[in-house]
């Protein structure tokens, strides 16, 4: 589906620009040149341009992850496709927190149900970051971020093809080749034989050799069988796990695992000096990155990092606190609470802060010293400028498409705006969120199911 895009530059959390013009003249914001690259994977830049020329012959942004990881002593980035994770080895998973269930691996697609935290899925497929699952106990079926959902402990999981592998017709590497399993083929083995898999693929049966695989024993730290109950495990090693003592237990044996959620397992590799194939790698940091698509004379399309959102799980990171007298010593741009009983609430006072208690309020490193608009609805969302949060602010994700805003206003205005400020988020009944925006020229409200994309301008006056 071809999406409409327009020219206005607009920031992915909030836009602060007064005009294009005004923009280009920020010596603050675009002083400095932008790295660009050619693809997204490039592990180096190819040219520099300023933001101004970026943002002036921007085409699209989408959402990238990437990994901060250690291995063999030293730190490396690898983009979220060169890893996998014990998650995407998953067969049956549980939702961490309340979600929204959605027709497709998009984040503007249709919403089709709120899913409550706990929920229980079977995981039909996954990429890198979107998981397509079905409802173990209902008949619903979409798709899910995999950073919502955990593995369950009663699940023995997928194999992963690590890399192109031969489907051979017997369990013997002398044997003819009777197909190619792709690298990424995901799939749940019909036995294992003398280190060969028994697999089903496209109406054949054959053998792949087994240490071609990742499984849900690579990332193991206990697994459960029937013989030893639960214990803890060294490393897989072929077709066995090796226990912490010694103790060798066949795959086939095991029930269950409790698995490493900061380990992933090289799939790509870029250059002889990095993590190689199939090795190991502990992820220190998760990195959200909105990557934006411009094009350049000279060069093309070109991809740049607009914005960087770094969701941390280094345990040593302390995030700074506040008490409410301190709070109420600044200027408060913006503060919400839950309701007029509740003490847990969001405030935006250079840098923004949620609190528990009503006592303590901690800053959310990923938005910096910004202030912004923010909002509480009592059917649980909360927002920060253009991102919402369903976890109470643990975890936010973007929830205003800037182009579908632009379709809206140039509906209503009959012409499209080149700028556009949000001032302010407001709660409405039934399960409404309506947002403020200044374009310069004119004052709009508009309004969209809180769980929905849709856009409607219902006021419109000059400011």
């Amino acid at each position: 589906m071809k999406m409409k895009f327009f020219t206005f530059a607009v920031s992915s959390t909030l836009l602060l620009c007064a005009s294009l013009s005004a923009v280009a003249a920020s010596p603050m914001s675009f002083s400095q040149a932008e790295p660009f690259y050619r693809h997204r994977q490039s592990p180096f830049a190819s040219g520099q341009a300023s933001r101004a020329e970026l943002e002036q012959k921007l085409q699209f942004t989408e959402l990238g992850f990437s990994y901060s990881v250690t291995w063999n002593n030293k730190n490396y980035s690898l983009q979220s496709d060169q890893i996998v994770r014990d998650i995407q080895t998953s067969h049956f998973v549980e939702t961490k927190i309340n979600c929204e269930l959605l027709s497709q691996n998009r984040r503007e697609s249709k919403v089709i149900k709120m899913v409550p935290e706990k929920t229980q899925w079977v995981l039909l497929r996954a990429d890198d970051y979107w998981g397509q699952v079905k409802e173990e106990a209902g008949s619903a079926k979409g798709w899910l971020p995999l950073s919502v959902l955990r593995p369950r402990y009663d699940d023995k999981g997928f194999y992963i093809a690590a890399m192109k592998t031969a489907l051979r017709k017997n369990p013997d590497f002398s044997s003819g080749a009777i197909d190619n399993l792709p690298q990424g083929f995901r799939v749940l083995p019909l036995a294992i034989e003398s280190g060969f898999f028994k697999i089903a693929f496209e109406k054949k049966v054959g053998f792949a050799d087994i240490n071609n695989f990742i499984s849900k024993a690579d990332f193991a730290k206990l697994a459960y069988t029937r013989k030893t109950g639960w214990i803890k495990i060294s490393h897989r090693n072929g077709q066995e796990l090796i226990a912490r003592n010694g103790t060798q237990i066949p795959l086939q044996n095991v029930l269950g695992y409790q698995t490493h959620s900061d380990r992933g397992i090289v799939i790509k590799t870029l250059d002889a000096e990095g993590p190689q194939l199939r090795s190991w790698v502990q992820i220190v940091n998760p990195e959200t990155h909105f990557w934006s698509v411009s094009r350049l004379e000279g060069h093309g399309d070109v991809w740049w990092k607009k914005e960087n959102l770094i969701q941390t799980q280094n345990s040593q990171t302390q995030a700074a606190t506040i008490t409410t007298d301190e709070l109420m010593k600044r200027e408060i741009y913006s503060i919400a609470f839950e309701n007029k009983n509740s003490l847990q609430g969001i405030a935006s006072s250079e840098g923004i802060y949620r609190t528990e208690d009503g006592v303590t309020w901690t800053l959310l490193p990923e938005f910096g010293k910004q202030n912004q608009p923010v909002a509480i609805h009592p059917k649980g969302g909360w927002f920060v400028g253009s991102l919402k949060s369903l976890d109470k602010g643990k975890t936010f994700e973007p929830f205003i498409r800037w182009d579908l805003i632009a379709e809206a206003i140039e509906h209503t205005l009959h012409k499209n705006p080149k700028t556009l400020r949000l001032t302010q988020i407001e709660a409405t009944p039934d399960s409404q969120i309506q947002i403020h925006l200044n374009t310069g020229t004119h004052k709009l409200k508009l309004l969209s199911p809180m769980h929905g994309l849709s856009w409607s301008v219902i006021k419109n006056k000059a400011p």
